[in-house]
């Protein structure tokens, strides 16, 4: 109690990935034994299975395990009962709720995933003089039920955490732009053993790249999120974003198999990143003082 009263940005961080990468590595492992593909998309498959009981007792482990891994919800939740007990959690519930935000942060919520794509998507095709080769990796139909299902599981598992936890204490020590490049740095890695597993294969200088490159696009995607925050102080719209911009990134994007635009798309939220900073200025992100609460 003492350490994380003491240090509670290095408790959740250290909590976070205790939780996720104990958790889904043992999910990793069990997939291979089991002939399992891991990825948000099958994920979904699996826990319509589940809920069918169509897995195998083995596969359900596996699911399970591997969707327990949500280290920065547990983490959030855990670090600030400790420091603030139902106050605490309270507030935090409170800014998960906040979605009375006006239409405007909606339509930035919404659209940037869109017209993120959208670009990538027209430049990958003028690299490719117009050949498209664009193959769902879910049917058309499941859109809806998946975009619920990637609300839930990774909007939810992870914003309190980030965004309603991390953020606003890291901010009331450094700037805005500072605080989203340890938060981006941070984030990335956290992701480090799904890239790990989906890369592992193609030997260490390409793994080495993903690491690097999935990590400095996130830093920039974290950017343009704590331009969103600063300005709503709604973690609700961070779980619409992140739930709503996997779906999108699913069924346009991967879905395209354009090495060209999965690139950009992790590429370009740095052109509106450095756009948002000459625009709102590093300090707060927003016209005005940012809010500020004290840790």
């Amino acid at each position: 109690m003492k350490i994380i009263q003491r240090y509670p940005l290095i408790s959740f961080f250290v909590m976070a990935y205790a939780i996720t990468w104990t958790l889904q590595l043992s999910g990793i492992f069990l997939a291979a034994q089991y002939e399992m593909t891991l990825s948000n998309e099958t994920n979904f498959v699996y826990f319509l299975d589940f809920i069918q009981l169509k897995l195998s007792s083995e596969q359900a482990l596996t699911y399970i395990l591997f969707t327990l891994g949500a280290g920065p919800l547990f983490s959030a939740l855990i670090i600030t009962w400790s420091l603030d007990g139902k106050n605490g959690l309270k507030m935090l519930w409170q800014q998960s709720t906040k979605w009375n935000v006006g239409a405007k942060w909606y339509l930035v919520t919404l659209g940037l995933p869109i017209l993120l794509s959208l670009a990538s998507l027209g430049i990958g095709l003028l690299s490719t003089g117009g050949k498209f080769d664009y193959n769902p990796k879910l049917p058309l139909s499941n859109f809806i039920p998946f975009f619920i299902y990637m609300l839930v599981f990774t909007g939810i598992t992870e914003e309190p955490g980030w965004r309603g936890f991390a953020l606003p204490r890291l901010q009331s020590r450094y700037n805005a732009e500072k605080s989203s490049w340890i938060l981006g740095v941070l984030w990335g890695v956290w992701h480090f053993p799904f890239i790990i597993y989906y890369n592992y294969s193609l030997g260490i200088i390409p793994l080495l790249f993903s690491f690097f490159g999935l990590t400095l696009g996130i830093v920039g995607w974290t950017i343009v999120n704590t331009w969103i925050y600063n300005n709503t102080q709604s973690v609700w719209l961070m779980i619409l974003l992140h739930g709503w911009g996997n779906t999108i990134q699913s069924y346009l994007i991967l879905s395209s198999n354009s090495y060209t635009a999965q690139t950009l798309y992790g590429v370009l939220p740095w052109v509106i990143a450095i756009i948002l900073m000459r625009v709102y200025g590093k300090e707060n992100l927003m016209h005005g003082e940012r809010p500020k609460t004290a840790y």
